[in-house]
């Protein structure tokens, strides 16, 4: 029984101790701002060109990050809706990673193409 016990115990922390556990916990916590020209809007979908990421090994590329209901939109500070991205305006996506995509929490337009 003990034996068993400790068994368990060596496998939780076996587990727990495994770089990929801790760097998926660490990706799940972790915000991450994009920024980057809009390429294309879509319901579900905001599509950047040229985005630069935090990890500034990665050159910069495009790159896709979800939109739902939660998203909030800025135009400098003033709240705004979707409809007020346009392609052209530069953005900081303030976003998080669920699974393997990008889910935006906050667009922020900065510059570029204004309504």
């Amino acid at each position: 029984m003990t034996r068993n016990i400790l068994m368990c115990l060596a496998i939780l922390f076996a587990v727990l101790l495994h770089p990929a556990a801790g760097a998926a916990l660490d990706n799940a916590a972790e915000p991450e701002c994009l920024k980057g020209t809009v390429a294309k809007v879509e319901d579900s979908a905001l599509y950047l060109q040229g985005t630069s990421f935090p990890d500034e090994t990665l050159g910069k590329r495009d790159a896709m990050v979800l939109l739902d209901k939660d998203t909030k939109y800025f135009d400098g500070t003033k709240k705004v809706n979707r409809a007020a991205l346009q392609q052209g305006n530069i953005v900081l996506v303030n976003c998080t990673m669920v699974g393997k995509d990008r889910k935006a929490v906050q667009v922020r337009i900065i510059g570029g193409k204004k309504l």
